[in-house]
């Protein structure tokens, strides 16, 4: 049974999207802000330092890894499972967020923290990553799929959630001293404008077979970043852990969507055979 009706958003009901549209007004203003007033330095080593006294840095890397593609893209499939009709607002929202991120990162080819300062004088966890900085890809992924779930649910918790997580998500990023403030401003409202653009272009959703194909291609997505992306925080044992565990879990739900597509397949067929011989 097709309970998109009444637990998901359909995109004709896309109308009134004033409060996603001020957030997305308020971290653009936040931004500005931090460029305006030559903040960016001044709340990077703010905020970097806090971290490195209160937070305990294997804490600090797992935060930072729910902005990992692979790793949140394969909790955004999850969601499949139960509502395929969301399978083409998802693709696109996936696209377009690597298309984006991947374009704006090598136009700005921006420095990092490290590649301006010297590495002794802020708190760094992982890999001294020196350029690519602007925006944050971590805090766009995260955002991108905040916002596909907060235009898909009609829960407020659940909304509120998403947004909660990526918002950490994209702090965690100066917390381990990978990105400015300006950076994660930016992947913020990059992320958030990526998944509303994916929503509008995705008002007719796949046909079932459609829907278990894109299923199919974005948990082998997942399953390929997670098995081949490198872990940024060699140090941390727990880091492959977890990594080890969504390797297993997105192959379990590589299987099961094709599965769910061989079965669609089969049965459209046998429905067109069936009408032919009548």
């Amino acid at each position: 049974m097709n309970t998109a009706n009444t637990t998901t958003i359909q995109l004709d009901e896309l109308a009134d999207l004033r409060i996603y549209g001020a957030l997305i007004v308020i971290l653009g203003i936040l931004g500005l802000i931090t460029q305006i007033a030559d903040n960016n330095l001044n709340w990077f080593m703010a905020f970097n330092g806090w971290s490195e006294v209160n937070l305990n840095n294997a804490l600090a890397a797992h935060l930072t890894e729910l902005g990992n593609g692979a790793i949140v893209g394969l909790l955004s499939v999850l969601v499949l499972i139960r509502y395929p009709e969301l399978a083409k607002r998802l693709l696109y929202t996936t696209l377009f967020t690597a298309l984006f991120m991947y374009g704006l990162k090598h136009w700005f080819a921006a420095p990092r923290p490290a590649g301006v300062l010297s590495p002794d004088t802020f708190h760094i966890v992982g890999d001294i990553l020196k350029r690519y900085s602007f925006p944050s890809g971590h805090t766009t992924t995260a955002f991108a799929l905040a916002g596909f779930v907060m235009l898909s649910f009609k829960q407020i918790w659940v909304q509120a959630s998403a947004f909660i997580l990526a918002l950490i998500a994209g702090w965690s990023r100066v917390s381990v001293g990978a990105h400015w403030p300006e950076d994660i401003f930016a992947g913020a409202v990059l992320g958030l404008a990526i998944a509303w653009l994916a929503a509008g272009l995705s008002k007719k959703s796949f046909s079932d077979w459609g829907n278990w194909a894109a299923a199919v291609f974005l948990a082998l997505a997942a399953l390929a970043g997670n098995l081949t992306l490198p872990a940024d925080f060699p140090e941390i044992a727990s880091i492959a852990q977890v990594r080890l565990v969504f390797v297993i879990v997105t192959g379990a739900m590589l299987a099961y969507f094709t599965v769910r597509l061989i079965q669609t397949v089969i049965g459209a067929k046998q429905s067109t055979d069936s009408n032919a011989n009548q």
